[in-house]
């Protein structure tokens, strides 16, 4: 395996390319502790989402599933290096992502400070001391910080946390544990509790008809919207949000004091 190249994907552009190769070590690796992607989990400024087994995933590419050899990629020409999507090192079994944002372009007077030479019209993509992403073939594990930014890398992984359709929308607002007030239409419900809807959707679907009435009872007991005849009445987005957040069990009673709670993030343990 070619582990000393970095490699970029230019824009509108299918194959990656060869772009330089070096004897320096490109990334660092870190402390590589992820916690499983949730779309109810948020993470702490030092801490990595992760999606396992990722190869088997829709969203992986060629570049990360074949075997590497620098010799099947073509060597990149100076006018697409300004037309980069993202570059990506590999080192001893870890891909380094980093997308290229046009902020990474830099196009000044400089001089170098080895060599004490004023430097014109040689503009420079800078790197940045962390990857956007990593990906460890050996275990098949792919890190990430942010879902929109490995997105960029690979396509459609915007989908494990995606908003509902107005279709999925309104048929979850014809559900029949629902009561929703007349005026209350789909275009009244929020980005955020779309974007639940898409998420509990698929987890009512896989509960029994025990398991969805236990469901209702528990948010009931919170008592955050009125439930009556077996429905929850529903007049406003915050009413939704509420309903929303108990399929999601998110509610919870501190064990001193008897507090009422909600979850801001679950981590399944």
């Amino acid at each position: 395996m070619a582990s000393n190249y970095i490699y970029a994907k230019v824009k509108r552009k299918q194959n990656l390319f060869r772009v330089v190769s070096s004897d320096e070590t490109i990334y660092e690796l870190p402390n590589l502790v992820g916690i499983e992607y949730s779309p109810s989990t948020l993470i702490e400024d030092e801490e990595l989402y992760k999606l396992s087994n990722f190869s088997t995933t829709n969203f992986a590419t060629n570049f990360i599933s074949d075997d590497l050899d620098s010799v099947n990629y073509d060597q990149i020409n100076k006018a697409d290096l300004k037309k980069l999507s993202y570059i990506c090192t590999v080192q001893e079994g870890y891909y380094f992502f980093q997308v290229i944002n046009s902020s990474l372009y830099i196009s000044k007077k400089w001089f170098s400070i080895e060599e004490l030479t004023l430097e014109v019209d040689k503009p420079i993509i800078a790197i940045n001391s962390f990857a956007d992403a990593i990906y460890d073939k050996n275990n098949d594990i792919l890190y990430f910080k942010k879902l929109s930014i490995a997105n960029r890398i690979f396509k459609g992984m915007d989908q494990l946390y995606r908003e509902a359709t107005d279709n999925e929308t309104q048929q979850f607002l014809e559900s029949e544990f629902l009561d929703v007030n007349s005026s209350f239409v789909k275009s009244n419900v929020s980005i955020p509790n779309r974007k639940k809807i898409a998420l509990v959707s698929d987890v009512l679907n896989r509960f029994t008809d025990d398991e969805k009435q236990a469901i209702y009872d528990y948010t009931n007991q919170y008592g955050q919207v009125t439930y009556a005849n077996g429905k929850f009445n529903i007049e406003t987005d915050e009413d939704l949000k509420f309903v929303l957040w108990g399929i999601e069990q998110r509610f919870y009673t501190t064990p001193i004091g008897g507090e009422k709670r909600v979850a801001n993030s679950v981590i399944s343990i």
